[in-house]
């Protein structure tokens, strides 16, 4: 059973300045009036750092500024680059008439899905080291904030995810470069990215926030072991969640928390996260090397393989290397991809973040009283929820920001109605709950050898794999029979909106233009998919979503389809919402179908939601004619509906778990092979059933 608590936090809920304390970070020095020149990192013992820097007349008498300052003079001077003769100019700040050095150390920040400045931990650090340098007298350290753009071969990732991820870098970048910063955009697989950069560039040091997800986690590892390689330091840090969803299994034997309950006794228990940090006011030695110095010596490390340092520097093949197009945002054409038009209402990046955060904060009774079941699907302008997911899942806003603004203000409401989980907080930890469980459960993103879901003989459930968005795999559906050849077609018709069912395409519709829908939208068109009504695998859903949805989250989504498939956490299979009375409670009118599906506009209310049960009289009056300009239902739906409970029941009944999963949420499923679960009462027969041979009623 569900409880309240009630949490105490530090600092003034009155006074946002002890929330966001404005800091000045220390200023340059300067070791005895000259910082010492330091030449780059000579690499498996070979000089030819030191070489490059010689021939393109870069020593330490003459080097590019450490920072513009206002007792400095800054000129310029040309020199060539030994390989494209291309005339390259870099700048020399020359103080009181002493030329400054090159930094004695380099270090990459490495953005990942922590695209913000505010409360960036990695970022933070590589700061407190370069200030921490500076007083002990060890000279200075550069900063080179880096992201590195990753595309698979088969991509995961639909345009308007992927618009939003370029804004959202752009946004990072512009943010930087206020700071007199600059942020370069690599482009590539990150381990190759990274390790050609540090050693090209001569890093000292690389800072970057720890995934916790295990792709990400084998990839910060791969990293990790390419830098130490070079003696480069590391420093990672945690950020993506409120909690270390690895300490929390910990604290529980070494498992995720059975249930949302338990995982709040076991956090309750733990140190209260720490506030977040504000965004530096100031930035230095992040724009100490020219772009076209940086690609001068990407060059001669690929100097056998000349294209190779296009590509990482995002350069145009044959193409000149001028500043503003090296390093730079990729417009969403140069990956292959068509910017969506028209453009959705999520734009991407940090400042867009903290807008939204303001203006849902405004209202601080929505705030203090908000319960997610009492939201709508269908409200739109504005919404009914935060719609800050997807910054949340780019890191666009941190987690602890989000927390502490929600519970200074649920602290002015302590009698406010509804347990824990309907809350603002209570969303914050049902993400933490997710993260948990993807983080201690093997094969979580699949059916077969994943301990904690249940093996159920679905549809279309062989050969899918959930791939990770960054990890470069996909998986194939084999097409084995006449059943299966239908299942793909309703597949198909479900992905494009057109399954007959308004209520449903109007959601699908809304995911596809615009990569996001309210939750409760998003369990109807899944338990449609799964259990409710086509029983095609849950696989095939999470797979669609990871491709559309801006704020797919990889936990999050997979223990969303695994909770809504009744394959984990809730057992109440024959829970199943009509797609066509279940939308009525709060759009009796169809206002949303009529948005999002334009051949349905002018259909009268009372066959909005059912427009196949409209008289062809009335059909023609409102310009939609079933079978030509909106499609007749793909299946019956209470017949279908029916199959599915048998079905389910079936599955539920072989596995001998019915009785003993009737809770809210389950322990670790059986694990019998994915074709467990025994042989579904399903045939083609079952969901051939068409309204298209019918004839509409007079």
């Amino acid at each position: 059973m569900s409880r309240k608590r009630q949490r105490s936090v530090s600092g003034d809920p009155h006074d946002l300045a002890t929330l966001r304390p404005t800091r000045q970070l220390d200023p340059v020095p300067q070791v005895n009036g000259q910082l010492q020149p330091t030449p780059l990192r000579q690499v498996a013992g070979s000089s030819w750092a030191q070489q490059v820097e010689e021939e393109l007349g870069i020593c330490c008498s003459n080097r590019i500024p450490l920072c513009v300052t206002n007792s400095a003079t800054v000129t310029s001077s040309t020199v060539k680059d030994p390989d494209t003769k291309v005339d390259v100019k870099v700048d020399v700040q020359t103080a009181n008439g002493v030329h400054t050095a090159l930094p004695r150390r380099r270090a990459v920040v490495w953005f990942k899905r922590d695209l913000r400045l505010h409360d960036n931990l990695a970022l933070d650090a590589a700061v407190r080291a370069q200030q921490q340098l500076q007083r002990a007298g060890g000279g200075d350290m550069a900063l080179l904030p880096v992201y590195v753009l990753h595309r698979p071969t088969r991509q995961r990732c639909g345009a308007v995810r992927f618009q939003f991820l370029l804004e959202a870098v752009e946004d990072l970048a512009t943010s930087i470069a206020s700071l007199q910063g600059r942020l370069l955009v690599l482009r590539g697989d990150a381990e190759d990215v990274l390790r050609a950069v540090m050693s090209a560039w001569g890093v000292t040091d690389l800072f970057f926030e720890a995934g916790v997800m295990p792709y990400s986690v084998a990839r910060d590892d791969r990293v990790r072991a390419a830098a130490e390689a070079l003696d480069v330091k590391v420093t990672s840090v945690r950020g993506v969640t409120l909690y270390d969803p690895h300490e929390i299994i910990r604290l529980n034997g070494g498992q995720p928390p059975v249930d949302y309950e338990r995982l709040l006794e076991i956090t309750d228990n733990m140190p209260q996260p720490a506030q977040p940090i504000p965004a530096p006011v100031k930035l230095v030695n992040t724009a100490v090397f020219t772009p076209q110095q940086l690609f001068a010596w990407l060059k001669f490390f690929y100097r056998h393989d000349p294209s190779a340092a296009s590509v990482v520097a995002g350069l145009d093949a044959g193409k000149e290397s001028a500043a503003r197009e090296l390093f730079v945002v990729p417009p969403l054409t140069a990956l292959g991809l068509t910017p969506p038009s028209p453009h959705t209402s999520f734009c991407g990046g940090e400042s867009e973040a903290m807008k939204r955060l303001d203006a849902f904060c405004e209202d601080e009774r929505r705030v203090g009283l908000f319960e997610k079941p009492k939201t709508s699907p269908v409200a739109i302008d504005p919404p009914s929820t935060t719609t800050l997911s997807a910054y949340l899942t780019f890191g666009c806003l941190s987690a602890r920001e989000f927390f502490y603004r929600i519970m200074f203000i649920q602290l002015k409401f302590p009698l406010r109605p509804g347990p824990t989980h309907v809350t603002l907080e209570g969303q914050l930890m049902w993400r933490e709950f997710f993260y948990c469980y993807a983080c201690g459960t093997p094969n979580f993103d699949a059916q077969k050898q994943n301990p904690v879901c249940k093996q159920i003989g679905w549809r279309l459930r062989a050969g899918v794999h959930v791939s990770h968005p960054e990890e470069d795999q996909q998986g194939a559906v084999v097409t084995k029979d006449a059943d299966e050849k239908l299942a793909m077609h309703q597949l198909q018709c479900w992905k494009d909106g057109r399954t007959g069912f308004p209520w449903i395409d109007a959601v699908m519709r809304q995911i596809n233009q615009e990569g996001w829908a309210h939750h409760a939208g998003r369990h109807a068109v899944a338990c449609f998919l799964t259990r409710g009504v086509l029983y095609i695998s849950w696989l095939q859903g999470a797979a669609y979503f990871q491709e559309k949805l801006i704020d797919m989250d990889w936990p999050i989504n997979i223990g969303n389809w695994l909770w809504v498939s009744a394959s984990c956490f809730f057992s109440n299979y024959r829970r199943v919402a009509s797609p066509t009375t279940f939308p009525q409670r709060w759009d009796q009118h169809g206002e949303f179908i009529r948005k999002y599906i334009p051949a349905l506009r002018h259909m009268p209310d009372k066959f909005i939601f059912e427009p196949w049960k409209a008289p062809l009289r009335v059909q023609r009056d409102a310009g939609c004619l079933m079978g030509k300009d909106y499609p007749f239902p793909i299946v019956d739906s209470k017949t279908a509906m029916s199959r599915c409970a048998a079905a389910m029941s079936h599955a539920y009944s072989d596995s001998d778990t019915e009785s003993t999963s009737s809770s809210a949420t389950s322990t670790r499923a059986q694990t019998e092979d994915a074709e467990g679960g025994g042989s579904s009462p399903w045939n083609a027969d079952d969901m051939c059933y068409s309204y298209r041979g019918a004839a509409p009623m007079p």
